[in-house]
């Protein structure tokens, strides 16, 4: 019966320690899939941030490449007006004799209207662009008469050109730098000094011309 006891009490420990270091490489075994786990966790979040980080710069580079775009089509934009205005330029002649004062002066005779901003109905030029511009007005009087015409923008006076002698036909031109906005008014205009504008095909006919030089 001692022996029988001695061999149930070996069996006890001998289940005992089996079952204990079953239990440990176990407990090491969850340790193990846990710190796996982790590791893999550690891993995703490193790459998300990389990835996050990544698309941020993508998106930045992407923005200044929009704003890049935006400026290159505004530039666009500004040299296809300077295109379509390129070329603005009119000459008109008055072919009949003007007596009195205070007029307003229509040249009836279009030589020259590129760009169609001289208008023979009223008489004045329509700037159709911001720029600078070059204007040239040419009286004629006769003997014993003369005459002082205006350059006006938008009623404001510009410059005067006189034209008369005591004895002869006389033509003068006078030219002007004008600096203009878009749909400003240009005109000439005849006030109270003198009261004869000469036209005759034998001297040359008073004239109004102009020219775009530059768009702003």
């Amino acid at each position: 019966m001692a022996i029988i006891a001695v061999l149930i009490c070996l069996f006890t420990v001998s289940v005992t320690v089996v079952y204990a270091v079953n239990s440990e490489s176990g407990h090491y075994q969850e340790n193990d899939r846990t710190f796996s786990k982790r590791l893999l966790l550690d891993d995703d979040y490193h790459t998300i941030i990389n990835r996050l980080n990544n698309l941020t710069n993508e998106v930045g580079a992407l923005k200044n490449e929009g704003e890049a775009l935006k400026n290159e089509v505004e530039g666009l934009k500004k040299e296809n007006s300077l295109l379509r205005y390129q070329t603005v330029a009119f000459l008109a002649e008055k072919t009949r004799t003007l007596t009195g004062q205070n007029h307003h002066i229509y040249y009836d005779n279009i030589k020259l209207n590129i760009g169609n901003a001289y208008h023979l109905a009223h008489g004045n030029f329509i700037a159709p662009v911001k720029g600078l511009y070059l204007f040239s007005v040419t009286a004629c009087s006769n003997e014993p008469h003369y005459i002082v015409l205006e350059l006006r923008v938008n009623a404001a006076m510009v410059g005067k050109v006189i034209a008369g002698d005591g004895k002869f036909a006389e033509c003068t031109s006078k030219s002007f730098l004008v600096q203009l906005s878009a749909a400003d008014d240009v005109y000439v205009q005849h006030e109270a000094v003198g009261d004869y504008l000469f036209s005759d095909p034998r001297y040359g006919y008073p004239s109004f011309s102009g020219v775009l030089l530059k768009v702003f």
